[in-house]
């Protein structure tokens, strides 16, 4: 909150939330989930934090905003449901600056320079995702899959014996069992 603003996010919802960093904050993070909300981005150990995993980025927004919950009667659940991609992203990108903003300099520039740097890894991922996607869709024949698929689901016992206005029976499934025809007749192997 450098220009004095608090720092929010909306849900689908409409419903706003404050992201206020502090160590109440970081305490009741810590508390709830185990996490220190200042290791945004992780440690060597676990490069990218909890910022990388959408669910556990949720569950510490969840305790950040939990005094705030708590007074509108929102449950967990309810917080959950009230992202979508947008206000997962700009959620996440209002906690970042926060945390940013949480230290004194020398650490906030580092802190932000990291964290741009992760945005910007982020954007490229995502734009290699959508790529990778696109081309996977253009290569669909959907002629041939239409083709493969229908010859396949006809050539399924279940599918013939359907297709012929009877379905297989506990009995006409049972003589398989035994090694016998239905006519009594041993199979040959």
């Amino acid at each position: 909150m450098p220009d004095g603003k608090p720092a929010t996010f909306k849900l689908r919802s409409g419903a706003e939330f404050v992201i206020e960093i502090s160590m109440a904050t970081v305490k009741r993070v810590r508390q709830l989930l185990g996490v220190n909300v200042l290791d945004i981005l992780g440690t060597s150990d676990e490069l990218g934090g909890y910022i990388t995993d959408d669910v556990r980025t949720v569950d510490v927004l969840c305790a950040i905003c939990r005094p705030q919950m708590e007074r509108l009667g929102m449950s967990d659940e309810d917080f959950g449901r009230g992202f979508d991609q947008e206000a997962l992203v700009n959620a996440t990108n209002t906690l970042m600056d926060e945390v940013a903003d949480f230290f004194r300099e020398p650490r906030k520039g580092l802190v932000k320079q990291a964290i741009a740097k992760a945005r910007t890894l982020s954007a490229e991922m995502e734009r290699r995702q959508v790529a990778a996607a696109e081309r996977a869709l253009s290569a669909l024949d959907l002629e041939t899959l239409l083709a493969t698929h229908t010859k396949q689901g006809s050539a399924s016992p279940a599918s013939a014996a359907s297709s012929r206005g009877r379905s297989r029976s506990a009995s006409s499934t049972r003589w398989q069992k035994v090694g016998s025809t239905k006519t009594g007749r041993t199979r040959r192997s």
